[in-house]
């Protein structure tokens, strides 16, 4: 009889213990994926945490820089217009950056970060096209109007150089904040919130040539300016500041942990305000901010071992990300050879308006910065991730960006949002009518007031240049040391 207790008892306790294993192998790790991954602070087995990172990133850009042909001053069939895009140059951007950062746990679920990249060289180059007609043809402006462009300094010629850049770029702070963590409450998604400020640091790029002394610089005294070619100092970064606001979250079931993520990215000039406003806050801008960014990423994450009595994980990260980049002032492939180009309609100064005279109109050069249009941009990115130990983790990506042809010097001649002629406010400080009185700012536009950021050499149809199909390739690697 006792025996025979025993063996019941047994056949009660191994299907417990057996269901107790099963459950034991899906049960989640103290950490989810380091895509939503957390520092945390106060937690019973892990009062602090602190995330030292290192990381190394490799980008490499490349592809062909176009421009219409079928302008009445350049060669082409003048019936196709816009739709005849003649290759000029082949374009390469190759960076090396090293990655700084720093996540401290101040409470559950609830930390601070810093970013740091600096960059290591920053090379851009424009080479020929392999197969391609003589690009010196579309190269040319008619500056004189003489409608014989061949008489006239071409806006750049090929091969082209930059200086070798490198620098800190920005430092950037933030929080992020678990909302829901699944290691917490299984029946919920981690849900993760970060929002963060990145600010300048150095100093911005100008304009430059490989060549001694090839950066050009503007000054301005008593409101007029000139510019001299001489210096070696380019700068190292945008000169902008940005507010980051990102989402993620992800689902573990069992070996694979699904995620998606949104981000949005707003830039404005800091120290570079003076190449995004040369001469103040001009209402005729149409452009005079960056472009905002968003961003799309859908992945699943596989951890197809683990042993969770050491901390150790292996795990393969599929990625696919969409970029959205809107309309803006950019700093595009050709910045640095129309930023330094001796073509007198890029040299001449604009003016806010048409002088007649009486109305003391701004002077404003060109520095470099065109309008661009908007595009999008699509990869994916194959990621390995080794937790070595508690304390160890090593990252491991390549990443491939598709960027869509979109042109890069764009810009009306005119902006149709500014009234030339704003109602005045009467003694009682209502608005009347509109004034009619004929403003300079206005020229020739039909509506709005001038544009001077239009340069009609690189911005009237039929003469702008655009960025081809292109393909940035990134490869990456990263080790994180977690106390």
């Amino acid at each position: 009889m006792r025996w025979l207790s025993l063996a019941l008892a047994g056949a009660l306790w191994f299907p417990c213990v057996a269901s107790a294993q099963e459950d034991g192998d899906l049960r989640l790790m103290q950490e989810p994926h380091s895509y939503v991954d957390v520092a945390d602070a106060f937690d019973d087995d892990d009062p602090f945490d602190l995330n030292v990172r290192l990381g190394f990133r490799h980008e490499y850009t490349y592809g062909n820089i176009q421009r219409e042909g079928g302008s009445m001053s350049l060669p082409g069939d003048p019936n196709r217009g816009a739709q005849n895009w003649v290759d000029v140059a082949h374009f390469t951007h190759s960076r090396n950056i090293l990655d700084l950062g720093l996540d401290v746990g101040i409470f559950r679920d609830l930390a601070i970060f810093g970013r740091l990249p600096i960059i290591l060289s920053d090379d851009r180059h424009l080479g020929a096209v392999a197969g391609a007609a003589n690009p010196a043809p579309y190269l040319q402006a008619d500056a004189d109007g003489d409608g014989d462009p061949s008489n006239d300094p071409p806006l750049f010629s090929v091969p082209f150089d930059s200086p070798t850049r490198s620098g800190l770029d920005y430092i950037e702070a933030g929080l992020m904040w678990s909302i829901f963590n699944q290691n917490r409450e299984r029946e919920l998604p981690t849900w993760l919130l970060m929002v963060s400020g990145r600010f300048n640091l150095g100093d911005p790029i100008i304009p430059c040539t490989a060549a001694a002394q090839g950066c050009r610089q503007w000054t301005e005294s008593s409101g007029d300016w000139t510019y001299a070619d001489g210096g070696a100092d380019a700068g190292e970064t945008r000169g902008t500041n940005a507010l980051h606001i990102e989402t993620r979250a992800s689902w573990r079931a069992g070996y694979v942990e699904p995620y998606a993520g949104l981000q949005f990215q707003i830039e404005w000039a800091a120290n570079a305000e003076r190449f995004y406003l040369p001469a103040g806050n001009i209402r005729g801008f149409i452009n005079d901010k960056p472009p905002i960014l968003g961003e799309f990423t859908g992945g699943i994450a596989i951890h197809p071992w683990e042993d969770r009595s050491s901390y150790q994980r292996f795990t393969v990260d599929l990625r696919f990300m969409g970029r959205y980049t809107s309309e803006g002032r950019s700093y595009s492939p050709l910045f640095d050879a129309l930023g330094t180009s001796n073509s007198p309609y890029l040299t001449n100064l604009n003016l806010e308006g048409s002088p007649d005279g009486t109305t003391d109109l701004r002077q404003v050069p060109f520095t470099g910065l065109t309008d661009t249009a908007p595009f999008a941009s699509l990869g994916g990115r194959f990621g390995l991730e080794m937790r070595a130990a508690r304390f160890v983790d090593f990252q491991l990506g390549a990443a491939v960006w598709y960027i869509e042809p979109h042109v890069i010097t764009y810009t009306d001649a005119c902006n149709p949002n500014a009234d030339p002629n704003p109602p005045s406010p009467g003694p009682d400080g209502v608005l009347g009518t509109a004034d009619d009185v004929h403003d300079a700012r206005a020229g020739t536009c039909r509506r709005g007031i001038v544009n001077p950021h239009h340069r009609p050499a690189i911005d009237l149809p039929g003469r702008t240049f655009r960025q081809n199909e292109s393909v940035q390739v990134e490869l990456s690697f990263a080790v994180t040391g977690m106390f």
